[in-house]
């Protein structure tokens, strides 16, 4: 007798999830190269003069910096070397840069030149970081601190990088995002321990979740007031760098900040939304940029049992415990591959944000079509497509959203 075997709904799922996964593998190697340290970081808006200078790049760090070549067998020194250089021992940029892809299990600060290639420069130019300085900051961050207030502005500029970046990376997208949007302060990497690899979604939302207590304290240091005197923190956070942001300013002594955007943010709406309303009133306003073709936020909606991220959208009629924040809709600029790093590598974008940042509001900022439901609900805005452009999602983000969905 032949036995017909069911096929339940979840059998077509699962083989749409893992065609989706070999898609997003197959293109991996062309636009995220394993343990890229950023050289095919390019400025968009920066002018020649302001590349010509390598720029200088602050960072905080919680990832390891352990000898390569210690530890004897079987001892913590050899697990901690191990997992710091885990897969990477033949990287030596990743070596020469310091910092590898685990929990360093304390804080490390220091100072970074890079130079910037134009948008312009031949595909084998590279953005290269110069080897890092290290500083003290057990002080409470007071070093740096210090160069916040003697910034023209007493402002910096502090960058939370998601998931699958490197060291490199992270200090490369820094440098550009602070000369592309002509900021006056001081560039700050805060760098969690992700391991740069597209396989390791789940341990870097381990070492996410154990960077907060950290960038809760840069924050907390650098945005205190000393009487007269109360520098200026901007925060700029992309995809799971977002959820260490919201914890980081709602979880103990509140910050007090100035502009705070998180693009593309991988965080579920509702956690969204608790967070948030508890965020809002410790920042002077909060940004988040959206896009509904986002093939990372469709890829961690799969991998989150199909609940959505807030990065592909936020409806404006929940937004009523969120006054003073903006949602914006990117999509008809998220041309990039992923359709996720639209925040730094689409001009239109980086203009709004530059703007943001200066204090516009988005019912100001042009080309932004805004809306408010109510005085106590966010202002939804979204960009529209210029005039005889073309904004539709690529044939890749229409398939893995096909796939996905």
């Amino acid at each position: 007798m032949r036995v017909r075997r069911w096929r339940g709904p979840f059998v077509g799922k699962s083989i749409r999830i893992v065609l989706a996964v070999l898609a997003t593998l197959l293109v991996a190697g062309c636009v995220t190269p394993k343990f890229d340290n950023g050289a095919t970081v390019r400025a968009l808006n920066a002018a020649p003069a302001d590349l010509a200078t390598p720029k200088s790049v602050y960072f905080v760090t919680t990832r390891c910096s352990d000898d390569a070549t210690a530890g004897a067998p079987g001892t913590a020194q050899e697990l901690f070397r191990k997992r710091c250089w885990d897969a990477s021992l033949n990287d030596a940029d990743m070596h020469r840069l310091g910092f590898g892809m685990a929990e360093g299990g304390h804080i490390s600060c220091g100072t970074a030149t890079v130079s910037v290639a134009p948008l312009a420069a031949p595909q084998n130019a590279a953005t290269a970081v110069g080897t890092p300085v290290s500083n003290d900051c057990s002080d409470g961050f007071d070093a740096l601190r210090r160069a916040v207030l003697a910034a023209p502005c007493r402002c910096a500029l502090i960058f939370v990088h998601g998931y699958n970046t490197t060291f490199g990376f992270g200090l490369s997208r820094t440098a550009q995002l602070a000369l592309d949007l002509s900021y006056e302060g001081v560039p700050v990497l805060f760098s969690f321990s992700s391991g740069g690899r597209l396989g390791d979604y789940v341990n870097d939302t381990e070492a996410a979740e154990l960077a907060a207590p950290a960038l809760h304290r840069l924050l907390v240091a650098l945005s205190r007031s000393d009487g007269a005197v109360a520098p200026n923190i901007d925060v700029i956070a992309h995809s799971m760098g977002a959820r260490i942001v919201l914890r980081a300013i709602v979880e103990g002594d509140a910050p007090s900040l100035r502009y705070v955007v998180l693009a593309a943010p991988d965080v579920d709406p509702s956690a969204f939304l608790h967070l948030a309303e508890k965020a809002v009133p410790h920042a002077r306003r909060l940004t988040v940029y959206t896009a509904k073709d986002d093939v990372a936020m469709s890829a961690s909606a799969a991998a989150h049992n199909g609940r959505p991220r807030t990065g592909e959208s936020v409806s404006p009629t929940v937004t009523q415990n969120l006054p003073g924040a903006e949602i914006v809709d990117a999509s008809a600029h998220a041309s990039d591959p992923y359709a996720h790093s639209y925040f730094a590598e689409s001009k239109t974008v980086l203009d709004d944000i530059k703007a943001d940042l200066s204090g516009t509001p988005a019912a100001e900022r042009k080309p932004l079509h805004c809306d408010r439901a109510g005085p106590s609900f966010a202002v939804a805005c979204r960009i529209p497509c210029p005039p005889g452009g073309t904004c539709e999602p690529s044939l890749y983000a229409r398939l893995i959203h096909w796939l996905l969905d």
